[in-house]
């Protein structure tokens, strides 16, 4: 596990909200439900599947195991303009970013639309207490990020969005390093708790009928409490999205760029990351001609290359499911 985690893919879509994000609404309650299947086959030192690991000099073994994931989101609009909400954005979804937030929107004519909202970090992940045990059992324990996010979409009408997230990432028993042979300074510095600053400007433009490009950077600081696992991430990510007669994809490619800021006392070097990533999401509209249905799949596959090689990571996921829309 990287000191920010956001969710590798685990994800259904819905390409249509790009299409057309601001789209009329209607008062009242409204919302989707999905239920998604599939797998995921993962190498990394923090697969928590496999207890133990024999060396630090290793990216860890693969594992393999079955999804099954029930999601959603429902809002209330007031009116026109205004609206709360609280589950999965579906356009976040599509982008691999998987996260239950709770906000309020709101629309101003023909200068696009703003909200606020909270992630209270219900959905949490596995890590381990301390990751660099050596031929010994290691210790499941629970990591979650909880935080506020403003979003501005189609920015006075235009075709730009900005997003600004500020958070706090938790751990409940952090224990890294404490059974090395470091003093209490460097035990100190592979303290993964601390807080997040990430930010993002994108752009969408309509290239062809029914196609979409969208292209984003964005730059994320971890600021943790121990030194040697703070850093600074600079990524970029392209997506083509087409709309079909009866269904619609979105294939998106993504890099990021890590920069850590202190030597890591166990491996006595800076870390650096590349991590690339590309999915093709895809819904097939009212199958079988069931009205508001949707049949949705994705499949991803993720890859940090690392200088050091206890954190190369690879993760390769697929799934498909239904989705019902109310």
């Amino acid at each position: 596990m990287k000191p920010l985690s956001m969710g590798l893919l685990l994800a259904m879509t819905s390409t249509s909200v790009w299409a057309n994000p601001l789209a009329q609404w209607e008062q009242g309650f409204s919302g989707d439900i999905s239920l998604l299947t599939g797998f995921s086959n993962t190498k990394s030192q923090f697969n928590t599947d496999i207890e133990s690991t024999p060396s630090l000099e290793s990216s860890g073994e693969s594992d393999t195991k079955a999804l099954i994931a029930p999601l959603g989101a429902i809002q209330y609009t007031f009116a026109s303009d205004k609206q709360i909400f609280i589950g999965t954005s579906r356009s976040d979804l599509a982008l691999g970013r998987f996260h239950i937030e709770a906000g309020y929107r709101q629309r101003f004519e023909g200068n696009g639309m703003v909200s606020l909202s909270y992630v209270p970090g219900i959905i949490g992940t596995k890590t381990w207490e301390d990751p660099f045990l050596v031929n010994e059992n290691r210790t499941e324990t629970d990591t979650k990020i909880k935080g506020f996010r403003f979003q501005y979409k189609n920015i006075l009408g235009s075709n730009f969005s900005m997003e600004t997230s500020v958070g706090q990432q938790e751990i409940d028993s952090e224990k890294s390093g404490q059974k090395q042979n470091l003093s209490e300074t460097e035990i100190a510095s592979l303290d993964r708790e601390g807080n997040i600053i990430y930010l993002e400007g994108a752009y969408r433009q309509p290239i062809a009928p029914g196609r979409l490009l969208r292209g984003a950077l964005n730059y994320t600081r971890f600021d943790a409490d121990g030194d040697a696992m703070s850093y600074d991430t600079y990524g970029a990510q392209l997506s083509i999205i087409q709309m079909l007669p009866s269904s619609s994809l979105a294939l998106t490619f993504g890099y990021k760029n890590a920069q850590y800021e202190a030597e890591n006392p166990v491996f006595d070097e800076k870390q650096k990351d590349d991590l690339w990533s590309v999915f093709l999401a895809y819904e097939y509209n009212e199958p079988f001609g069931w009205t508001d249905w949707g049949l949705v799949s994705l499949i991803g596959y993720n890859t940090t290359d690392s200088n050091i090689n206890f954190y190369n990571e690879d993760t390769l996921m697929a799934t498909v499911g239904i989705n019902y829309k109310f």
